[in-house]
């Protein structure tokens, strides 16, 4: 009896061994399938990698999903791609937080490349109305993963809690391996647009400050400097108590001509 009990207890441990393994083989499958096309794409359009990826996993379920499985769809993007399309059932949320079901059309794509390089075109270009509607995701907006992802929430999907989910992907397959130094240029050119700013502000002041310091030049009132003073066959001495005569303010020095 007891070696029976340990048969099955070995047998059920093999079991949800096998299961966990076959799992995490799923899991890291998919992140190194899709981590080359990801990456690529994610840094010729100024996107976190990372922040991409984790999509892909929410969206698709590890490419489990029947949209993934279907349709190429990796992203859950609704609408048509090249007018092929597939109606699906999919939970949606009202603004106060309320779950519901509703069928909707979902993109249909060749292959999973092209599902990403269209998830990447709608952040950069956003909605027909706000171009900049997805602006929070851009590796020149975002300082982190984390913000860009968090600004996926409410925009992206009607999940308020989307961004966190993204977060928690992102920290548990440590996925911000995978953005590197793909936004190192990006930070170089957020530096440099801060100094020109801050060098432009420099130079309107300087410029303010010279046409002040012109606007009170021009209103110092103007004397006339006699032409004796300059004509050397009528130089005069200008004696003690002589009107010392002004030239911008400034006393001009008596002049004794010999």
């Amino acid at each position: 009896m007891t070696k029976a009990i340990i048969a099955v207890a070995a047998i059920t441990g093999f079991c949800f061994v096998t299961a966990h393994v076959s799992s995490a083989s799923v899991e890291t499958d998919f992140i190194n399938q899709l981590k080359e096309p990801v990456v690529k794409v994610s840094r010729a359009n100024h996107l976190y990698p990372s922040v991409m990826m984790a999509q892909a996993i929410v969206e698709s379920d590890f490419g489990q999903s029947e949209l993934s499985l279907d349709a190429n769809n990796y992203f859950g993007v609704k609408g048509a791609y090249n007018g092929q399309s597939v109606t699906m059932s999919t939970g949606e949320y009202t603004t106060k937080g309320k779950h519901y079901m509703t069928a909707a059309a979902f993109k249909k794509y060749p292959t999973v490349v092209a599902s990403i390089k269209d998830n990447a075109y709608l952040l950069r270009h956003g909605t027909l109305t706000d171009p900049d509607y997805y602006a929070g995701t851009w590796t020149t907006n975002a300082t982190s993963s984390a913000d860009a992802a968090m600004a996926l929430s409410l925009t992206y999907a009607t999940d308020m809690n989307y961004g966190n989910k993204l977060n928690a992907i992102i920290t548990k397959y440590d996925l911000n391996k995978l953005d590197g130094s793909a936004s190192s240029g990006d930070i170089h050119s957020k530096i440099d647009a801060s100094l020109n700013k801050q060098l432009a502000g420099k130079k309107d002041n300087s410029a303010v400050e010279a046409e002040s310091s012109q606007s009170k030049i021009n209103s110092i009132p103007k004397r006339i400097i006699p032409n004796f003073v300059f004509n050397d066959k009528g130089a005069t001495k200008i004696n003690q108590g002589d009107s010392v005569i002004q030239f911008n303010s400034l006393p001009l020095e008596r002049i004794i001509r010999k």
